[in-house]
């Protein structure tokens, strides 16, 4: 996962061996710390407050009013409310010139100014589309809010290294849990009355859509009053997910569906889930071997524990790659 944060954070924080990922959304706000994160990764703590915010930065300090934070390097996720998720063709420029082409590239799909917002591009696997197309998903934000974040965690104390998207939070959630390796792995995220249907193969994201359960603005994939029962509107928009991922994308078929859900009520939706689509539906709880701390309100945790993940694997992968002086710049949290 790479930051936006490079040109506005100074001095790498020294490797202390523990991760602090940290989850801003609208309804919540948690953190999860990792301990002996570079070798075989163990939650050491975490915490969470639940409360209604206006922005990230009021979501932060509410946690940060909570109790103290762990002073360790820190990678936030942002929900996704609070940035546009879009998908383009990729420009034919190197990996290190990618944001800055893409910026230019999308300055006609987005409602604000393309001088006040920051923007990430990240490329879809090579055999994505059979290969057929060179596509890259492109996180846009408000620069406003990541500098009102940094300011934040710098008040705070706070060793603020990257700020992510959920996304990548959920595909770095993928290599801890027991799909079928050859396969890929469907995370459906809700909280509150929207959320993502998030593909994810290898730790690759190759498909991500946003969908809304109820109305009240944002953006959503299906007719509200198609249906009454809540089930059968997302079972529709989860096949309708999987069918663009093997006929469009050329993938072979996805193992199952793991729901994390911030919401006990929309957590009881797995068993429908498992009744209406073909392949098997699960609760995400955090796996044993991470779960050293006995996480509770494990929906609620779980992408402050995606995003602290995707830091140690980026972090492994860049070193990896530097050993190698190879690049290739994937989808990959």
């Amino acid at each position: 996962m790479r930051s936006w944060l490079n040109n506005l954070l100074k001095n790498p924080k020294k490797d202390t061996g523990k991760v602090l990922g940290i989850n801003l959304s609208p309804e919540h706000a948690a953190w999860c710390l990792l301990e002996n994160a570079q070798a075989s990764p163990r939650i050491h703590s975490s915490e969470y407050v639940e409360e209604d915010t206006p922005s990230p930065v009021a979501a932060l300090q509410a946690l940060i009013d909570k109790g103290a934070l762990p002073k360790h390097p820190c990678h936030i996720c942002l929900d996704h409310r609070y940035y546009s998720m879009l998908l383009v063709d990729a420009p034919d420029v190197p990996d290190q010139e990618l944001s800055d082409a893409v910026k230019w590239k999308v300055k006609d799909l987005i409602n604000h100014d393309i001088e006040s917002v920051v923007v990430d591009a990240f490329r879809l696997p090579e055999d994505a589309y059979r290969g057929r197309m060179n596509m890259l998903y492109v996180a846009v934000m408000e620069t406003d809010v990541v500098q009102g974040l940094v300011n934040l965690c710098d008040k705070s104390g706070l060793q603020l290294e990257s700020i992510g998207v959920n996304e990548l939070a959920m595909s770095a959630l993928t290599e801890h849990v027991a799909a079928d390796s050859d396969l890929g792995a469907a995370f459906l995220y809700i909280n509150g009355n929207s959320g993502t249907i998030n593909l994810i193969e290898q730790g690759h994201l190759y498909l991500t859509r946003t969908i809304e359960l109820a109305k009240g603005g944002g953006t959503f994939s299906g007719n509200l009053d198609f249906q009454q029962d809540p089930v059968d509107n997302l079972a529709l928009d989860v096949q309708r997910s999987l069918d663009y991922y093997e006929s469009q994308l050329g993938k072979t078929g996805v193992s199952a569906v793991y729901l994390v859900a911030a919401d006990h009520e929309h957590g009881a939706w797995v068993e429908g889930l498992s009744e209406r689509l073909p392949i098997s539906a699960h609760l995400y709880t955090v796996p044993d071997a991470l779960n050293a701390e006995g996480v509770r309100d494990t929906g609620i945790v779980a992408p402050a524990l995606g995003a602290a993940l995707a830091a140690v694997q980026w972090a492994k992968t860049a070193k990896a790659n530097k050993s190698a002086a190879s690049g290739g710049k994937h989808a990959r949290a």
